[in-house]
């Protein structure tokens, strides 16, 4: 199986498919064979019938894969909502079993996988039932049945420290390799003083490293992104845990 990471974060919006690009394309940069997945995704647009993940296709473009996006976003849904409340609307059921397929047949392919999640590690992606006991199943365990260590992006504005501790803590909790956290400025810089103090705050509070901190990027395609992210990752701090 290859080696690889899963990226997730503290919430949606944070900046998930742009650290994605970032890592896929530096990794590629050092001459390693990186395959993608964009598992589960929301809010596609329906064109000609067919439900096109945004993510999946831009991950897909990033990482120069030849592969069918029915491997690297198998499960899809339309309304912009958690998976499981999305599939109950719709009344399509959230297929995991697609998704462990894909990752079986794109993980043997590839010597390294980039995954990236969706919404936060509470997310909820589907019902389960453990015996005779309704319950849900969340991204992080999905994290954990793929096996693989997590980075976690997080936004730089106030409130950070602590819905980046809460997750980083689910996280260790549920007994996920946390590689470390990427500080993700989606939005412009706005100068405040708690965006200037967070990363410091992260690395002192936080038991795991902050890896990175990925500046605003007008950029919008991936080879714009891999220039201007350049060196804003410590990939040696990656690779290792992978």
């Amino acid at each position: 199986m290859a080696k690889g990471v899963f990226i997730t974060a503290t919430d949606t919006g944070v900046g998930k498919t742009i650290a994605a690009t970032v890592i896929i394309r530096a990794l590629k940069g050092q001459g390693i064979k990186v395959g993608a997945m964009k598992p589960i995704e929301t809010g596609c647009m329906r064109h000609d019938g067919v439900l096109i993940p945004s993510d999946g296709r831009f991950l897909k473009k990033s990482s120069g894969m030849d592969d069918s996006l029915d491997l690297i976003t198998p499960v899809r849904f339309e309304l912009p909502l958690a998976p499981h409340i999305a599939s109950q609307r719709e009344g399509a059921a959230v297929e995991l079993g697609k998704v462990f397929d894909a990752y079986s047949v794109l993980s043997s392919k590839y010597d390294f996988m980039v995954v990236e999640g969706i919404g936060g590690v509470l997310v909820p992606l589907a019902g389960k039932t453990t015996g005779n006991v309704p319950g849900t199943y969340f991204v992080v365990d999905l994290i954990n049945e793929l096996k693989l260590p997590a980075v976690v992006v997080t936004r730089p504005a106030l409130g950070t420290i602590n819905h980046t501790l809460l997750t980083v803590s689910h996280l260790l909790n549920e007994g996920v390799d946390v590689v470390g956290i990427i500080i993700s400025f989606s939005t412009p810089a706005e100068g405040t003083i708690a965006e200037t103090t967070n990363a410091q705050a992260l690395k002192e509070l936080c038991p795991v490293p902050v890896i990175g901190v990925i500046p605003w990027l007008r950029a919008t395609y991936p080879e714009a992104i891999e220039s201007d992210a350049k060196g804003c990752i410590d990939f040696e701090a990656l690779i290792p845990h992978s």
